[in-house]
């Protein structure tokens, strides 16, 4: 099975669809997944994180339908919490909200399709903006690299727009995984754990003096 990660940061072909969710009680979930045949493993296991991540509490594992590549995760949760998937031939972690009602998961060779409740769908929309961002970004230095190739000359003036224009770049990632993180949600709480690293120091000093207030 190729590794999950490359499907997953593809976030600029992942779509959410909400309003989907079928409420089933109010503590009750479903997780409906099925993975592309290219991408079969032999079971999934669902993981919680309780306690702000001081606790990881193993809720299931399931074995995948060998025809169909589909599995379903159910039980009872009293409120939505971080949740994540590990493959068994993978040993990257799949985030996402597990909430009450029913959430669908289509992982395929393109990216993942994942529909289900608000939270899920804010946690993707910045994935999603993330990544297009990333992109930008790694276009810009593509372009750099081409100018600057031994046979050809960057100008001063060619060297500071394209700082600035990184530097742009650098500070627009930095606004907008502060500004999910300050949602203070379990969508923040999964952005938190997984780019907190990414941002600038001045980016985490401000964090750390809205966090203290």
């Amino acid at each position: 099975m190729k590794n999950l990660l490359n499907i997953v940061i593809v976030v600029a072909t992942l779509w959410i669809t909400t309003g989907c969710v079928e409420r089933l009680s109010d503590t009750h979930y479903k997780v409906e997944c099925s993975i592309d045949k290219s991408l079969r493993t032999d079971s999934v296991a669902l993981f919680l994180l309780e306690d702000a991540y001081n606790r990881v509490y193993h809720a299931s594992t399931v074995g995948l339908d060998s025809a169909s590549g589909a599995f379903v995760f159910e039980g009872q949760v009293e409120q939505p919490c971080v949740a994540f998937l590990k493959f068994s031939n993978d040993s990257t972690p799949f985030y996402f909200v597990l909430e009450h009602g029913e959430s669908h998961i289509a992982i395929g060779t393109n990216g993942v399709v994942f529909t289900g409740g608000n939270l899920n769908h804010e946690y993707f929309d910045y994935l999603k903006t993330r990544g297009s961002i990333m992109a930008t970004r790694k276009a810009l230095h593509s372009q750099y690299l081409q100018l600057a190739a031994p046979d050809s000359i960057v100008n001063i003036e060619q060297e500071r727009q394209f700082a600035q224009q990184d530097s742009l770049l650098a500070d627009s990632l930095d606004r907008v995984t502060l500004a999910m993180i300050n949602r203070g949600n379990q969508a923040s709480r999964i952005v938190l754990e997984r780019f907190v690293n990414t941002l600038s120091p001045a980016s985490l000093k401000v964090l750390n003096q809205s966090q203290k207030q």
